[in-house]
């Protein structure tokens, strides 16, 4: 079986320059190409939702844009109530996922990449890149060098770092 190449995004410029990268070696490789995204977990709900807007997800995501903690609830129907909030916040980062793993599907495919798959993955974001790598038996991993967190942007991204030390593959960071 041909390894295949896995490109990892999370939606941002740098994401986008990776799947384009990906896209090119699959075509000129003759490789098959798995796209990933691990969800937006742990993330604070304003950064969540500035993401939303500024990457043309915001009417996707609208009902859940009241994803502020209200604090400790203070009975059943306030832990209830909750839990509510929690299913509208997973299911907006559910929304963006996906959208994110769609136009990243079309971006890839009209670069002319080949048998195209895509994973959504949740937990650590390093952690599901690599276990999506094992996978697909990945021969190489691309994965831009920033994110979307404002920390990333100083340096090279943490989570770009851990791949690059941890893959047991070639990685290519963009």
């Amino acid at each position: 079986m041909t390894e295949r190449i896995l490109v990892a995004t999370d939606g941002s410029a740098s994401g986008n320059r990776a799947v384009d990268c990906a896209a090119e070696l699959s075509n000129k490789l003759g490789r098959g190409l798995s796209i990933v995204h691990v969800y937006l977990h742990g993330r604070p709900a304003a950064e969540m939702m500035q993401l939303a807007r500024s990457e043309q997800l915001y009417e996707q995501v609208a009902p859940a844009q009241d994803l502020t903690p209200r604090g400790q609830p203070a009975n059943f129907l306030g832990l209830f109530a909750s839990a509510t909030e929690e299913r509208e916040k997973a299911n907006a980062i559910l929304a963006i996922g996906e959208t994110i793993l769609n136009w990243a599907e079309h971006r890839a495919k009209d670069a002319g990449a080949q048998d195209v798959v895509t994973h959504l993955s949740a937990g650590d974001y390093a952690d599901g890149i690599l276990k999506t790598a094992e996978l697909e038996n990945a021969g190489m991993i691309v994965i831009g060098r920033r994110g979307l967190g404002q920390v990333r942007e100083i340096l090279m991204g943490s989570v770009s770092q851990k791949v690059l030390h941890h893959a047991a593959c070639t990685v290519v960071v963009t």
